[in-house]
C-alpha cells in the first residue's frame, strides 16, 4: 500500500549525500526545487533546467531504465495516473522521469524507453544527469538510492507531484498501481485550490 505523505521518511538504501539535510530543509520549508542549479539531459538530447518545468503540476519521479525492481512499478503508477485524468487535465500535467544511472541511461536509451512504453511526449519528459545533479535532485527529493552488486540500484520508490511553483506538495512511497487522493491533489492544483 503506497503512503501519502507530506515530505521526508523514506525507506529503503541510503547513499551518503554531502548537504543532504540542507537541501531536504529548504525543500521542506517550500523552498523551490526549480532553484537547484543542476543541468540536465532530455530523451531529444536538450540541455535543460529543472525550472524548464514551471508553471505547470509536474508528476516526477527517479529510477533507472534497466531497473527491474521498482522502477517498472514507479512507471506504472505514473502512467495509471495519467490514464485515470481527463484529456485535457493531462495535458496541463507534465510527467518527468529522472534516471539515477547518468553512465547508462543515454537520451538513445531513455527515448527508446518511452517509445517501447508508449509514453507520449508532449506530456513526458525523461531525463539524465550527472552524478553532482542525480545526487542533489534524490536529496530534495528525499530518495534514497544506492548502486547494487549487478551495475542496477536499490532505492526507495517516490513519485512527487510538485506544483507550478517547484514546491512538493505529495509524496507517494513505495508500490501501488493508483492512488485517488494523488488524483485529487493533482485536480486541486489544476483548479487553483491548493
Amino acid at each position: 500500500m503506497i503512503a501519502l505523505i507530506a515530505h521526508g521518511g523514506a525507506t529503503g538504501a541510503q547513499e551518503t549525500v554531502p548537504n543532504r539535510d540542507a537541501t531536504r530543509a529548504n525543500a521542506k520549508s517550500g523552498a523551490s526545487l526549480y532553484n537547484l542549479g543542476s543541468q540536465w539531459t532530455t530523451q531529444d538530447g536538450a540541455s535543460v533546467r529543472l525550472g524548464s518545468f514551471a508553471g505547470r503540476p509536474v508528476i516526477a519521479a527517479m529510477g533507472s531504465t534497466i531497473c527491474t525492481n521498482d522502477y517498472p512499478a514507479i512507471v506504472a503508477d505514473m502512467m495509471w495516473v495519467e490514464k485515470h485524468l481527463t484529456p485535457d487535465e493531462a495535458d496541463l500535467v507534465r510527467f518527468a522521469f529522472f534516471s539515477f544511472d547518468w553512465e547508462a541511461d543515454t537520451p538513445e536509451r531513455l527515448r527508446l524507453y518511452a517509445e517501447s512504453h508508449n509514453l507520449d511526449l508532449n506530456r513526458w519528459t525523461l531525463l539524465r544527469g550527472d552524478d553532482g545533479a542525480v545526487r542533489e535532485l534524490a536529496t530534495a527529493l528525499d530518495v534514497r538510492f544506492r548502486r547494487d552488486d549487478l551495475r542496477g540500484f536499490d532505492h526507495a520508490a517516490v513519485i512527487s507531484l510538485i506544483d507550478e511553483k517547484g514546491e512538493i506538495v505529495i509524496q507517494l512511497r513505495g508500490p501501488q498501481s493508483s492512488s485517488e487522493a494523488f488524483l485529487h491533489k493533482i485536480r486541486a492544483l489544476l483548479s487553483g485550490a491548493n
